[in-house]
């Protein structure tokens, strides 16, 4: 497994104008991390020429391009929102398209199994993100099976209380297989070692995506040195 950070961990400093995703790419860079996860609300544009800049940019910086991350409002709105940033995921060399923000996605099954046949022809997977509940894995699993595409997968949030011990990890350890993506939630530095157990199942599937740190405490770059020495190793 590889490892990168979502921008989403610097999105009070985007908003206030106090870096930019060319200044993020650095700070990431020197911290020795893979790839970069970007939320598309934190692209300056998302025209095609950006795209190929960008994937410039991360080539000079020897990172990819772990994912571009959409957060998603309606079923009646996912395709006309989502099959322009499938493209530029594309044009950017992105890994796969992440969708997020639904807790329910049995609603979206028909627009999603359109979204999967152009994420099909354009050979981009599209991971979507299941919230962290006892049972989720049935509500995943019967989604993936009723639209049956290679192209579509899961991406599931790590956190704190993902251990062996708790009501969440059978889940954990059923939708591990089908995992394309995976989101690190750390509230503290303090438990951010508790649930290393939760990466076991990956390496049983011999899973070779990425693993995205999604949140971090503030300081963000000094906690992102503190999880790279101690999770990248372990």
């Amino acid at each position: 497994m590889r490892w990168a950070c979502s921008t989403q961990c610097f999105h009070s400093a985007l908003q206030r104008g106090e870096m930019s995703l060319n200044t993020l790419l650095d700070s990431l860079s020197l911290l020795g991390l893979e790839g970069v996860e970007i939320a598309a609300e934190h692209l300056p544009s998302k025209q095609s020429g950006y795209a190929h800049l960008l994937s410039q940019r991360l080539q000079e910086h020897e990172m990819s391009f772990a994912a571009l991350t959409c957060a998603v409002l309606t079923p009646e709105r996912l395709l006309e929102e989502v099959e322009p940033l499938l493209r530029f995921a594309k044009e950017g060399r992105a890994r796969l398209l992440c969708l997020t923000g639904v807790e329910q996605w049995q609603a979206y099954q028909a627009p999603l199994a359109e979204l999967a046949t152009e994420a099909e022809r354009l050979s981009l997977p599209i991971a979507v993100t299941f919230p962290s509940r006892p049972g989720i894995s049935v509500e995943a699993n019967a989604l993936l099976d009723e639209i049956g595409s290679p192209y579509l997968g899961i991406c599931f949030a790590l956190h704190a209380e993902i251990i062996p011990t708790s009501p969440l990890w059978e889940d954990w350890v059923r939708m591990a297989p089908f995992a394309l993506h995976v989101h690190l939630v750390i509230s503290d530095l303090f438990h951010s070692l508790s649930w290393l157990p939760a990466l076991e199942p990956l390496r049983e599937v011999e899973y070779n995506g990425f693993v995205s740190f999604l949140q971090v405490p503030e300081p963000v770059e000094e906690s992102l040195q503190f999880l790279r020495r101690h999770l990248v190793s372990a």
